[in-house]
C-alpha cells in the first residue's frame, strides 16, 4: 500500500504541472485577447455563466407579464403575442392553486383579471379553470383561461424565447421540486432563470435547482440583502430602478460578486436611458417592441 501511494504521488507530480501549465497558457490568451479586442471583455462578464441570462446586448429587453400592453396579461395569447413579436425574454408570474396546481397570475385574488373574486389560493384548479380570464382587457379575448404552468411551459418549449419565472409566495419544497422537473423535463435550463421575493422559495430553488439561474427579487438594497444575495450565490438581483440608483454602493457590490442587475417596470426612453447610464443587465418592460427600436437606434446593441 505505502510503494503503491508513493507511484501515484510521483505520477501526479508531472500531471499537477502539466495542468498548471496549461492553466497558465489558457489565463495568458484570454488576457492577449481582451487587451487586442476591448469588446472581448464583454464576453467574459460573469452572467455568461448563467444559463438563461447569457445575451449579445448590452441591455436585455424583459416582456412583462407576455405582450401585456396589448393583450390580458399572463395568459396564453400574451406570450404567444409577445412571442410573435420576436422578443428575447418574457416575464410570468406562478401561484399556487388551494388544491397545488401552479398557475399564471400576479394579483393574490382573482378580481382584477378574470370574472371571479377572492384570493387565488383559496380557488381549486377546477374552479379557476372556469373562469374568464380575458374579457376584462378586450371583448376579443373573452374566453381566455388562467393557464397552468404546464401549458406555459408547452408554448415557450415551442419557441425560441426565453423566460423570467416568477414563484409568488412561499412554495413549499414539493412544489418547487414539482416544477423544476416539469422545466428539467422539456430541457430548459439555457432558457428559463427561476425568481422569488420570498427567500425561503429562493432557497428551495437553489438546493432542488442549482443548475438553473436565479434572481433575488428584492424591496431592499441594504447590506444584508447584498450579503445575502452573494452568501446565495444568485445570478442577478431585480428591484426597482430607483432604488437601484439610491445605492450605488450596493450596486458596485453585486458587480464585485458576478451578480447581475435588473430593474423593473421600465417603459419610457429616459427610463431606458438611465439603465443604461447605471450599467443595468436587463430592463422589464410592457414596451418591448419600443424598446428594441430604440435600443437599436441609440446604438445600445453591442
Amino acid at each position: 500500500m505505502e510503494r503503491h501511494g508513493s507511484d501515484m504521488l510521483q505520477f501526479a507530480g508531472p500531471t499537477v504541472l502539466r495542468v498548471g501549465v496549461l492553466s497558465w497558457i489558457l489565463t495568458s490568451l484570454l488576457v492577449v485577447l481582451i487587451v487586442l479586442d476591448p469588446n472581448a471583455a464583454s464576453a467574459t462578464h460573469p452572467l455568461q455563466l448563467h444559463g438563461a441570462l447569457q445575451r449579445d446586448a448590452p441591455l436585455g429587453i424583459v416582456s412583462h407579464r407576455g405582450a401585456a400592453a396589448l393583450a390580458p396579461e399572463n395568459t396564453l395569447a400574451a406570450f404567444q403575442l409577445a412571442i410573435d413579436q420576436g422578443v428575447d425574454f418574457v416575464e410570468t408570474d406562478v401561484q399556487l392553486t388551494a388544491d397545488g396546481v401552479a398557475v399564471l397570475m400576479h394579483d393574490p385574488d382573482v378580481d382584477r383579471t378574470t370574472n371571479g373574486s377572492g384570493p387565488l389560493a383559496g380557488h381549486t384548479y377546477e374552479q379557476l379553470a372556469a373562469l374568464d380570464a380575458g374579457a376584462w382587457f378586450s371583448a376579443d379575448y373573452a374566453g381566455e383561461r388562467v393557464p397552468t404552468l404546464t401549458e406555459f411551459v408547452t408554448v415557450l418549449d415551442a419557441a425560441p424565447t426565453r423566460a423570467f419565472i416568477e414563484l409568488k409566495g412561499e412554495w413549499p419544497a414539493e412544489r418547487v421540486g414539482e416544477a423544476v422537473e416539469l422545466l428539467r423535463a422539456h430541457h430548459l435550463v439555457h432558457r428559463v432563470v427561476l425568481a422569488s421575493f420570498e427567500r425561503p422559495t429562493l432557497e428551495a430553488i437553489r438546493a432542488l435547482a442549482p443548475e438553473y439561474a436565479t434572481i433575488l427579487l428584492t424591496r431592499e438594497l441594504d447590506g444584508e440583502t447584498v450579503d445575502y444575495a452573494i452568501g446565495l450565490q444568485v445570478s442577478a438581483v431585480c428591484a426597482r430602478q430607483q432604488l437601484i440608483a439610491e445605492h450605488p454602493h450596493a450596486l458596485a457590490r453585486l458587480r464585485a460578486a458576478g451578480i447581475g442587475a435588473i430593474a423593473y417596470t421600465l417603459n419610457s426612453s429616459k427610463e431606458w436611458q438611465e439603465a443604461v447610464d447605471q450599467g443595468l443587465d436587463f430592463v422589464v418592460t410592457d414596451d418591448p417592441v419600443t424598446l428594441a427600436a430604440w435600443r437599436l437606434a441609440a446604438g445600445h446593441t453591442t
